[in-house]
């Protein structure tokens, strides 16, 4: 049970607590190097929120988005912080701001052989799309998929 959890930006300072957390969630060749961690972090259009656990980083994701398209780079949740709603506090942020930035949809690819993440995004209504046949290191395949946005705009429009 989490003590307490926020989102919040991101800042310069935590680059390097974010590297070592995606080298903990990705395996070598799969995690990002710190250039391309860097290059996600403040490329045009890029978002990044952080999940502050009791006081400490416990878990961030990046995307972009790209005039109506949003595309999630990567979601790093630390293995103790799984499944205490720290992924799902994460995506509905990023959700929220490519909202904001009128995206009308949004992709991901997630690996073939992780039926648990899997299973994370289809409750987040994401959708398959199609396969990248060796996507991950030219070893292991992923799935394309994709969510509507325009739903997630209607919700928020009907709370206020």
């Amino acid at each position: 049970m989490l003590k307490s959890m926020r989102i919040r930006e991101y800042r310069p300072e935590d680059f390097d607590r974010l590297y070592r957390i995606d080298r903990i969630c990705f395996e070598a060749g799969i995690s990002y190097s710190r250039t391309e961690l860097m290059f996600y972090l403040h490329c045009r259009g890029s978002a990044t929120r952080i999940a502050e656990v009791s006081g400490e980083i416990g878990g961030f994701a990046i995307g972009r988005v790209d005039q109506r398209r949003a595309h999630v780079i990567t979601l790093d949740v630390v293995p103790e912080a799984r499944r205490c709603g720290v992924g799902t506090a994460l995506m509905n942020s990023l959700h929220d701001e490519f909202v904001r930035c009128k995206a009308d949809f949004a992709v991901l690819e997630v690996s073939a052989d992780n039926a648990v993440a899997r299973r994370f995004y289809e409750r987040l209504h994401y959708r398959y799309a199609g396969v990248l046949p060796g996507y991950y290191g030219g070893r292991v395949d992923a799935f394309r998929m994709v969510c509507r946005l325009k739903r997630e705009l209607d919700d928020a429009v009907s709370r206020t």
